[in-house]
């Protein structure tokens, strides 16, 4: 019971510019009865939440030292089911303060009261913020509002903010897998950070790290990875995770922009050491890929095709001249793809299909039929498109995705991960389509597709 004693005195010496008020010690009841021992059940939810805190599941913040305090509901006296420890800081959300709820199972109820224990801390998940909605009171009579502000921030800090565009040093790096692409921009070890909500401070013993991050989840522009129709499980999303010195902390990827930079803001220990960013690809073809900060070197070998962009920045339509029968059109290239993993059909579903070795890739062409017949032939014509690699060979296909239109939604092949162009080309000759039946494919003029992305 020593070290209880010990935190319990810690993390009553309150300490910072906001003091709480004193008033005199209230009663407390929940449903009416008066609460049993409410000063031993703040004592036990404390003890708890040290194991919070040394695991890093939340970090000290704000201005007062983390204490645990019941909420007023409704009634003077009548308090929530649930006592609120804190200020903290849950990694991943904002720099303001926030609060692990406590819960307190009722064991007895009779003329002298309610009885309680004390459950598990209800720890948010990483990115996702609590909050008492009354005024917070404790057994010795002070009261205190759940918003602190910004205080100092302990071990474990991490706040993602909205970047406000003030320069930072240079960094690079470049971490992405076939749905989230990051990239580090910039880096700062200042002594304070300025947020929304004011100034923020590393406590004795951390210091404060700032990292620009730009962010662009694929699944947003990659309707693909959006299909229902999946053959087992969907596509995982992936993690992405901050490895710091004696700490991982998961960046919740549904909490970072669709497009665009943030800044993440955190601390580590006073005397340093070495900083990673951690992209992990989940799945039967898991991969994990590791970036160093600032200075953005890979750590370790991974595909060399996932440390170029996934496509151009402006995507540039190619058009191949084809005529079925007497009916002249177009197939027209509009969008490529370059991955490790791309979405393929097998009968009436998707799956996910993966280049096979660190130096090969797969190529996504999108296909687009214009002026065409509506013949729904993708799982006859799919073999007849080819593409061929800038040595003369032709690239293997690996699987398409089909439609109800000619020719495919998008044929997948196997390249070099190097690969800078291509060229695709429809076979010409006889073809049996299922509404045209017998008749002809006539496209004579191949298209060379860049890749110098």
């Amino acid at each position: 019971m020593r070290w209880v004693l010990a935190l319990v005195v810690v993390l009553a010496a309150g300490c910072g510019a906001a003091v709480p008020e004193r008033a005199e010690t209230p009663a407390l009841t929940i449903g009416g009865s008066p609460v049993v021992d409410p000063q031993g059940l703040q004592m036990e939810a404390e003890a708890e939440l040290s194991y919070t805190l040394s695991f890093g599941y939340v970090a000290r913040a704000g201005q007062e030292a983390v204490s645990c305090w019941f909420a007023r509901a409704g009634e003077a006296a009548e308090v929530d089911t649930r006592l609120w420890c804190g200020p903290v800081q849950v990694p991943g959300t904002a720099a303001t303060t926030d609060w692990v709820p406590v819960p307190l199972k009722e064991v007895e109820r009779g003329d002298g009261g309610i009885r309680l224990e004390v459950q598990p801390p209800q720890v948010p998940a990483p990115g996702n913020r609590s909050t008492p909605l009354g005024k917070l009171v404790r057994t010795d009579g002070r009261e205190a509002e759940a918003d602190q502000g910004v205080g100092e921030a302990g071990p474990d800090f991490l706040a993602v903010l909205p970047d406000d565009g003030r320069p930072l040093a240079e960094a690079s790096g470049l971490l992405r897998d076939d749905q989230l692409a990051t990239g580090v921009t910039g880096y700062a070890t200042p002594e304070s950070w300025r947020t929304d909500e004011g100034e923020l401070r590393a406590e004795h013993g951390v210091r404060l790290r700032v990292l620009r991050l730009s962010v662009d989840r694929l699944t947003k522009t990659d309707t693909a990875f959006g299909r229902a129709t999946w053959q087992g499980w969907a596509p995982q999303p992936p993690e992405l995770f901050l490895q710091l010195p004696g700490r991982r902390h998961r960046l919740a990827v549904d909490r970072l922009p669709e497009t665009g930079s943030v800044f993440v803001v955190y601390t580590v220990p006073e005397e340093g050491g070495p900083e990673e960013l951690v992209l992990e690809t989940v799945g039967a073809q898991s991969l994990e890929q590791r970036l160093e900060i600032p200075g953005g070197k890979p750590v370790g070998e991974g595909p060399a095709v996932l440390r170029r962009a996934a496509g151009p920045a402006s995507p540039t339509p190619a058009s191949l001249p084809v005529k079925v029968g007497d009916q002249a059109g177009a197939l027209e290239v509009p969008r490529v793809r370059l991955g490790r993993q791309r979405p393929v059909s097998v009968e009436d579903r998707y799956v996910l299909a993966t280049a096979s070795a660190p130096d090969k890739a797969l190529l996504e062409l999108r296909l687009q039929g214009q002026g065409l017949p509506q013949a729904a032939g993708a799982t006859i014509t799919k073999d007849l498109v080819v593409v061929t690699l800038p040595d003369g060979t032709r690239a293997p296909q690996v699987g398409a995705r089909l439609g109800g239109d000619t020719f495919p939604v998008a044929v997948v092949v196997e390249v070099p991960a190097d690969v800078r162009s291509v060229t695709v080309a429809v076979t010409s000759g006889p073809v049996r389509l299922p509404v045209s039946g017998e008749t002809t494919l006539d496209a004579p003029t191949p298209a060379t597709i860049p890749l110098d992305f």
